[in-house]
């Protein structure tokens, strides 16, 4: 995997921005990354200002000029001095912009809040994002209850994290499966590979998956990685596998692109973002 060196992380005027940043951070902290908090104000024509460049036009949005400012500083003054950190302040439609952004930086990753489902009226921003981005995205949910504070590396006295790794043991996988080794090892992680099946015709291929399952795992990994295989609805499997063991995060890939499958069915990866108890990270196929 490319490991981090710039972060992007996409924020509102929203009770969720501090989890984003702290998720961000994070990933910051342990890889000695760069962050780059971006925060876009829609309604103004379109436009670009960077490192707290004001224009007279931001007066004339629905978030005014101080209320961007106060609550950017806010958090990047809770921010650690361990990484370098930055503001981008953009004007117009949010999801072009924020990936000709990440384009440019260019990032190795984007962390995203997710608001909810798509609707005939309004199109999820993270869904939006996720399609198009050529990076891996890390969302979290505006969930209530949810940790302030995600720990999504290994610390001295604690547990290693554990983390969720849905695969389908296509083509695929593998590169899901490389991101979350390398992950594993740079950050301390306990894995558990999950897949789900439909449905297994014998023993004899039960057994036969499960080795092919164990097959995956590095040899310095052993003891590190779990390997589950579920049988149903991979859908409603995976979030009661999530459900029941409150990991950390989930890492899954998100390699179903084609318009009109997404347009007439809701496919696993976006289940999972919308449904998922815990952050999700996600793996683009290329």
């Amino acid at each position: 995997m490319q490991r981090p060196k710039i972060v992007l992380c996409a924020i509102d005027l929203t009770d969720l921005a501090g989890r984003e940043v702290a998720l961000a951070s994070e990933v910051c902290e342990a890889f000695a990354a760069r962050l780059v908090l971006h925060h876009n104000v829609s309604s103004v024509a379109l436009g670009l200002t960077r490192a707290w460049e004001w224009k007279e036009v931001h007066r004339d949005s629905r978030e005014s000029q101080g209320e961007i400012e106060r609550h950017l500083q806010s958090l990047m003054r809770g921010l650690p001095k361990t990484f370098p950190v930055e503001a981008s302040i953009t004007t117009g439609s949010l999801v072009p912009i924020l990936l000709d952004l990440a384009t440019r930086l260019p990032a190795d990753l984007i962390v995203l809040g997710s608001h909810g489902w798509s609707t005939e009226e309004h199109t999820s921003v993270a869904e939006r994002i996720l399609d198009r981005a050529s990076c891996p995205v890390l969302t979290i949910h505006d969930l209530s209850g949810a940790p302030a504070s995600p720990r999504l590396r290994a610390r001295p006295g604690h547990p290693p994290p554990e983390v969720v790794v849905p695969i389908d043991l296509t083509d695929a996988s593998a590169r899901v499966l490389d991101y979350a080794f390398d992950l594993a090892r740079a950050l301390g992680l306990y894995l558990h590979l999950l897949h789900v099946e439909r449905a297994l015709a014998s023993a004899h291929a039960h057994d036969a998956t499960r080795q092919r399952l164990a097959g995956m795992v590095p040899a310095d990994l052993t003891g590190r990685v779990e390997c589950h295989l579920e049988i149903g609805d991979p859908v409603e499997r995976i979030m009661a596998f999530l459900c029941e063991r409150l990991p950390a995060y989930a890492i899954m890939g998100e390699h179903t692109r084609d318009f009109l499958r997404r347009f007439f069915t809701r496919d696993t990866a976006r289940q999972v973002l919308h449904r998922a108890p815990c952050p999700v990270w996600f793996v683009p196929p290329c």
